[in-house]
């Protein structure tokens, strides 16, 4: 659970304000029954057992951008209907709302709300007593909205970046190992899928006799050459490690597998000048992510102990 917390911002965004919000209001529901402020005790009551459901299911769940709507536009409710029950002091708790908005929906919905939660606020003016007050208070709501809008718009643009750079490899500009099981674990189903991992052969000497640099080239270029032969709209290319790529081949049995890394042998050789052993493996259903990959590695070590630059498993014409 701590791993997702610290993957998903949103979500952690979201189980923190509704775990405080639950604590913070609760007392005031008791507090206001104990005064016999019966109404208002029973809308603090309400509020705190939603952001308590709310909790849960986060934490049980995740959440989704729908369920994201629904807990920004209840709170945002609960605070309006806190407002006009009682406009002084509760006025003030729609400044932590409208923050809040900002940090667990998009930008664009966030906008939509504050501003309704703003406009919903001017039949207000009346129960302050001097119009300037109201004025004020207004301009500061709006002020606030706007610096929290224009830092969450930059922390969210900021962690899309960090996302990109965690999930891509900075010399070839393809997806990482991460990103590859990052693909793997979003599969709720798998249909007909193959997979190749492909080792470059003896790259070590070229970095030994080229230089590093020649060797990044390489890699380089044999990255191009594979997202160019690849199909755009099923095929993936990763850089697994060092000089290994896999290939995860969708809707490709193990004989289309085959002959596609076959047609990639080729064409590395002819020309890169580079040789490359490719071991594949067809997806069985309901197999271990790691069982199907050690598959496909075993079948690389065949390719290997065969001689190198060919493809395993041989199939038969």
């Amino acid at each position: 659970m701590l791993k997702k917390l610290r993957e998903d911002f949103r979500l952690a965004m979201s189980i923190f304000l509704a775990g405080c919000a639950t604590v913070a209001i609760a007392p005031f529901a008791l507090i206001r029954a104990l005064s016999g402020q019966w109404l208002l005790a029973a809308l603090d009551a309400a509020i705190a057992v939603g952001m308590a459901i709310m909790l849960r299911h986060l934490i049980l769940h995740g959440q989704t951008p729908l369920s994201r709507f629904v807990s920004g536009l209840f709170y945002s409710l609960a605070a309006l209907g806190m407002c006009h029950l009682n406009p002084q002091p509760m006025i003030y708790w729609i400044f932590p709302v409208v923050i809040a908005n900002f940090f667990l929906l998009q930008i664009k919905v966030a906008v939509g709300i504050n501003s309704l939660v703003l406009a919903a606020l001017l039949p207000l003016r009346n129960a302050f007593p001097g119009s300037l007050e109201f004025i004020d208070l207004m301009v500061s709501l709006i002020l606030v909205s706007a610096f929290a809008g224009i830092f969450a718009w930059k922390t969210d643009d900021q962690h899309k970046q960090l996302d990109k750079w965690a999930h891509l490899d900075s010399l070839t500009g393809i997806g990482n190992r991460r990103k590859f099981f990052l693909e793997l674990n979003k599969r709720k189903s798998v249909s007909t899928c193959s997979l190749a991992v492909i080792d470059l052969d003896h790259f070590k000497n070229i970095n030994d006799q080229s230089g590093h640099e020649a060797g990044d080239n390489i890699l380089q270029s044999v990255a191009k050459l594979f997202k160019s032969r690849l199909r755009a709209d099923t095929d993936e290319i990763f850089r697994y490690g060092g000089e290994e790529f896999l290939l995860l081949l969708n809707n490709t049995d193990l004989k289309g597998a085959c002959l596609a890394a076959e047609q990639l042998r080729q064409t590395l050789e002819q020309e890169i000048g580079v040789t490359a052993s490719f071991g594949c493996a067809e997806y069985r259903d309901q197999e271990p992510w790691d069982n199907w990959i050690q598959r496909a590695d075993n079948e690389l070590y065949e390719a290997k102990n065969a001689g190198r630059n060919c493809v395993r498993p041989i199939m038969p014409t």
